[in-house]
């Protein structure tokens, strides 16, 4: 039995697919039988952890309380914050892995101290690349990435070829359902051909283009309606880009709900769309709807591909910011329930079949070598 650590201050204090990742891995790695911690920030908020896993919980400074001077330093000085309080106990457990899952961690294996048993993993799902992560970089034991994309990006910056383990999704809450009286609420009708999207609104998300796209001639006459499910500073402009195009009535939005309710949303829905413009290194949202049994639209841009697939079997992959190309995906899946069909149940099975949690987790621990 081994004794391993995630560190990340947020994984207490937010939600989102770093979190959803490091506590799906805890639990799956927990009943494995290794002893598993999970070391995050300080939380008044009352929440749901999963049996087993052991938390460890240190005071911080939140990133708002610091100077303006980016995001990037915002968050860096979040973190050693936190660090400040943690290292100590950090310390005295003597870990066998403490797993890190941003650049802005990699000070970790310096306060730490030479004189330690334990060793670092970074476990990435993203290039969120901060000053002098270079400089600590060889500090770090194993390398993982969350697609084939993402692991060229890390061998880009660092010089380190991490193994691919792929992010995973739990296929017993995002499954196929019945959505019928959910889409009643939702104002849909029997006829209304679904396209939903669910995660954060903000511009690289690509949203824009899939409204515009309501308004492409490839559309016209088709009951299309577009399901937005989330919060975020692009919602305005969105409404508005709609209004100026006449489509906002063929639009639903609707404010971010729980992680565990969005499976209800997607059975509401026919089709997941996700048009992002931004180098996703894997896109979490994109494989949680093809576990519930939809076919996907999405970009072909970074990790996507790897997550949908190239050859239509799951779903349709589109050139990003490319309205027309993502207007005739749309009109191609709307007008035929049985590729609809089709597509949702090869993506159940691919997602059951490559990305699940137990999968991810057995991959991280190949990398740790550890049983």
């Amino acid at each position: 039995m081994a004794k391993v650590a995630f560190i990340d201050v947020t994984t207490t204090i937010s939600y989102g697919g770093i979190q959803t990742a490091v506590w799906s891995l805890a639990q799956v790695i927990t009943s494995k039988g290794h002893d598993v911690t999970v070391v995050g920030g300080s939380s008044a908020e009352r929440r749901e952890y999963p049996d087993g896993v052991r938390r460890l919980t240190f005071p911080y400074i939140a990133r708002t309380r610091f100077p303006n001077f980016g995001n990037r330093f915002r968050k860096l000085a979040e973190r050693l914050s936190f660090a400040y309080y943690a290292r100590r106990s950090v310390q005295n457990e003597r870990f066998d892995w403490i797993i890190l899952t941003k650049p802005f961690d990699f000070f970790w294996p310096r306060i730490i101290g030479k004189n330690t048993r334990t060793r670092f993993a970074f476990m990435s799902g993203g290039t969120d690349f901060v000053a002098l992560d270079r400089y600590f970089a060889p500090h770090i034991d194993a390398w993982l990435a969350c697609s084939h994309f993402n692991a060229w990006q890390i061998q880009t910056r660092y010089r380190r070829f991490p193994k691919v383990m792929f992010n995973g999704v739990d296929t017993t809450i995002f499954k196929p359902g019945n959505g019928s009286i959910l889409r009643e609420t939702l104002g849909l009708v029997k006829d209304d051909i679904v396209f939903a999207y669910a995660g954060r609104i903000v511009g690289w998300k690509g949203l824009t283009y899939a409204i515009e796209a309501l308004a492409h001639p490839e559309l016209a006459g088709i009951p299309v309606k577009l399901l937005l499910v989330g919060n975020g500073p692009s919602v305005s402009t969105l409404r508005t880009r709609a209004i100026q195009l006449g489509v906002v009535e063929r639009i639903v939005f609707h404010a971010a709900v729980p992680h565990q309710s969005l499976p209800g949303f997607y059975a509401a829905s026919d089709i997941g769309i996700f048009p992002s413009i931004g180098d996703e290194a894997f896109g979490i949202t994109i494989a949680e709807a093809m576990s519930c049994g939809k076919a996907v639209i999405a970009s072909h841009i970074g990790g996507i591909p790897e997550v949908v697939g190239n050859e239509e079997s799951c779903g349709i992959v589109v050139p990003p910011a490319d309205v027309a190309a993502l207007a005739k995906a749309m009109s191609k899946l709307a007008i035929s329930p049985e590729l609809r069909k089709r597509m949702g149940q090869a993506s159940r099975t691919r997602i059951e079949h490559l990305f699940t949690w137990t999968a991810a987790a057995d991959r991280l621990l190949g990398a740790l070598e550890l049983p």
